[in-house]
Parts: C-alpha cells; structure tokens; sequence
C-alpha cells in the first residue's frame, strides 16, 4: 500500500512537470529601445511615437503573457532588464501568440512587442520594443478582446499592416488615455476588416483557407524579421524579404499571387473605409493618413507581385516585362515617398495608366503586350472603358458597404467584409468578361484581363 502511494504521487509530480513544461524552455532574447519602429513609409518628424526617449531608463523589468480569448494576460515569464536595454526570458516551450511588456519600477507598462512562437529550438529572438511594436501589441490585444468565438487573428498580418509612421502619429493629439485607446479600437477593427475581407476574396477564388493556416505558415518569416530587427542591420532588406515571405506563405496555402493581389485589394478597401469613418476627428487625421499609406505600401507589394506573375505564365516579351517592372518599381518608390494619402493615391492612379488605362493604349503594358496597333486599337480602348466603367461602379459598391456597415463609433466587421468582397468580386467577374472583347487576341485574351485586374487598384477609389 505505502508503494502503490509512492508510485502514485511520483507519477503526478510527472504529469505536473510535463503541463507545466518543467524544464522545457526556450531562452527569448531581446532589448528595450527608444525608438520609433522599423517599418517605415517616410517618417514625419516630431511626431510622439509610443514607447520613445526614455523608455530603456524608465524599464526595470520585462514580462512575457499568454494572451486568453477575452485579451487577458497571464505572465509566463519575467526578467530583469540589463545594460543597453537587453533582456533575456526562459519561456516555456511550444507557447504562440505571445506578448512581451517592459514595465518600470511602479508596474507600469512602458512598451511591448509582440512573439509570434517559442516552439523551434532552444532560443528564440523578439523584436526590439520601440513605438511600433508596443502600437501592434495594443491593436492585436484590442482585437482578442473583439473578436467572435469562431475568429481567430493572424498576429503576423498585424505586424505586417502597422508600421513607424502610424507609431508616430499614434498618440499625437490624443490628450487622454481614453482618447489613444479609441484609436487603438479603431485599427483594431481595420486590421479584423482587412483580415476578414481576404479570407472571403481567397474563399471566391476557390480557395479555402484561415487565418490560423496563415499563421502559421508565415511563422519563420517573422521570427527571421525578428532577427533581422534585433541585429539593426539590413532592415529595408530585411522587410522586403518578409514581404515576400509572407506572400509564399500564402502560396502554400493555395493562393496564387493574382488572388493574392485582389485579396489585397479588397482588404485595403474595407481597411481604408474603416480608418476613414473612425478616425475622421481633426486630431486623429495624421494617424489616419499614416494607416492609409501603410495599405497603399501593402497593395502595391501584391500588385507589382501579381503583374510580374501575369506576364511571366502568358509568356510575355522581354519588353512588355521590363515597362511592367518600371511601372511596378515608380508605384513603389512613389508609395514610399508619399508624405499624404492623396500623393499615395495620385501613384496608383499613375500606375494604372502605365499598365492599362492611358488614352493612348499603344504606349502602356497592355498594349506592348497585345502589340496593340492601329488597326486593333479600338477594341482594347474598349475593353479598358468597360473596365473604367466597372471601377467606378465598384467605387459606389464600396462606399455603399462603408455607410451600411461602419460609423464614428462602431464597425460591423463581418458585415463590411462580406459586402467588400461581394463587391469587387462583382467587379473582377465584369472584367474578365471583356476577354470576349479581345477574343482577337487568342490566347493573349485571358492574360489581357488580368493585366486590366491588377491596373485598377483599389486604392484611388474614393479618395
């Protein structure tokens, strides 16, 4: 009998040690800064970024929380900071979805980041805490605590869709804690806008997918970022690496870069129409211009993506791919350089006219491809027309969706996302059927279309 009890409270102190993860641990190491964040479109200076000067003096300690479906927090680690900011956290192994906080001598939380996992290897490396990354853990707990029961939220998506100068203008004007947390709110439900609206613009495409499948196919791409960001070195490299990661994550899932592009789209229209309606106070229009210049860098990441793609399975000629990579690198760099919305929209309607809708179609992408003459002229001119013309009912569709469904003080999420994907599935159906139009084209028609598909972006629209 003393035996059988012996046994018995051995065999529970195992099986306590294995659902604590006793001694299966992953050393997370990172640092504390003041600065601003990484990802950036064209800094504004002076802005008062989240997190900022003072931070690594003001930290004593760091913490890393699991995060529960309501945005609880439970500490799971905790450190002390050391010299330059740098921490070093035994976090249990196999954790996701982690957040990170620096916290001064009172218990106040002075910044944060976000940790995507701690289930490959011994160590893992976090972002550095700077304005950004304490901006991305704000608006991805504010989405726990709003999502359904059913939605989950892709924690890299929101790194990916909140950048420096959002950080920046974060706070500028908000006098009151409540006032930056009403801000926070609003992102929150862009971010879950946009996040929803993909899914439902992949599920059009035949292709069924969630956020959870995402994430989890775009986990090495963020903590190869993570790494990149922690050594200070390379980072406009580093991101245009992450970019691209995160589009082959979403390949594997069975999203071709097409769909990719119009997915994009169609959540930078839902995430645009909300930042607009909810952030429209005077004092919160430098975040909202900032938020809506981080989707325009988005978008026109999938739209070069998606041209090139086009042009590469139709076989296109050398010519045709090199004007598209000119047109696709000027959207960039204009995109970068854009200090307004407005400059950023200016670009994608300059990007459309060079691939598509230019009065002289001859000179554009399109036309280089189809070897568009004076004698097939007309019924390309046509087809873009058409095109035009379904833009701009698309265009209503969309502000139509935006008055149903979003308010200065409240979006419904899945309502906005259903009607945007509707609509520009609506849209991408009336395009595709101008290859009727261009039939004379044989088998150049279909690509002709797509081509039409990825020169109107959504990003001019409504303005």
């Amino acid at each position: 009998m003393k035996t059988t009890t012996l046994r018995n409270l051995w065999a529970a102190v195992v099986v306590l040690g294995l659902g604590t993860g006793c001694g299966n641990t992953v050393q997370v190491k990172g640092r504390v800064t003041d600065g601003e964040g990484t990802q950036q479109q064209g800094l504004v200076a002076g802005a008062i970024p989240l997190g900022g000067s003072g931070t690594v003096s003001a930290a004593t300690q760091v913490r890393a929380s699991t995060v529960g479906p309501d945005g609880k927090l439970t500490v799971v680690a905790e450190g002390t900071l050391e010299a330059q900011g740098r921490y070093t956290l035994d976090v249990p192994a196999g954790e996701e979805r982690l957040v990170l906080q620096a916290v001064d001598a009172s218990g106040q939380v002075v910044a944060s980041a976000l940790l995507e996992s701690t289930s490959e290897g011994d160590s893992a490396v976090a972002p550095p805490m700077d304005g950004e990354s304490s901006l991305e853990s704000e608006v991805f707990l504010r989405m726990m605590v709003d999502r359904s029961q059913a939605e989950t939220v892709d924690m890299v998506d929101v790194r990916a869709r909140i950048n420096a100068n959002m950080a920046a203008a974060a706070r500028q004007g908000a006098s009151t804690h409540e006032a930056f947390q009403a801000r926070v709110k609003a992102l929150a439900d862009a971010v879950r806008s946009a996040q929803r609206t993909e899914l439902e613009m992949y599920a059009k495409a035949g292709v069924q997918t969630s956020q959870e499948a995402l994430f989890q196919e775009e986990l090495a791409a963020a903590m190869a970022l993570n790494a990149a960001l922690d050594s200070g070195a390379g980072l406009e490299q580093a991101y245009a690496q992450f970019h691209a990661e995160l589009r082959g994550a979403a390949e594997r899932v069975g999203v071709k870069a097409q769909e990719q592009a119009q997915g994009e789209r169609a959540a930078s229209a839902s995430f645009r129409a909300t930042v607009k309606a909810r952030l429209s106070a005077e004092d919160a229009k430098p975040l909202a211009d900032a938020a809506l210049r981080a989707s325009a860098s988005l978008e026109a990441r999938t739209s070069e993506t998606a041209l090139k793609a086009v042009l590469e399975a139709a076989g296109a000629a050398d010519a045709a791919k090199q004007q598209a990579a000119t047109a696709s690198a000027s959207l960039r760099a204009q995109v970068r350089a854009s200090t307004t919305a407005a400059a950023a929209a200016q670009a994608f309607a300059s990007f459309g006219a060079s691939v598509a809708t230019a009065a002289d179609v001859k000179t554009t992408v399109l036309g280089q491809y189809l070897g568009v003459s004076m004698t097939n002229q007309l019924a390309v001119s046509a087809a873009v027309q058409a095109t035009v013309t379904a833009a701009a009912t698309l265009d209503a569709s969309l502000d139509a969706a935006a008055s149903t469904a979003v308010t200065a003080t409240g979006a419904d999420v899945t309502l906005l996302a259903t009607k945007t994907a509707e609509a520009y599935h609506t849209y991408a159906t009336a395009v595709r059927a101008q290859a009727t139009a261009l039939s004379a084209f044989g088998t150049k028609a279909t690509p002709a279309v797509e081509v039409l598909l990825v020169a109107e972006g959504s990003f001019q629209m409504g303005q």
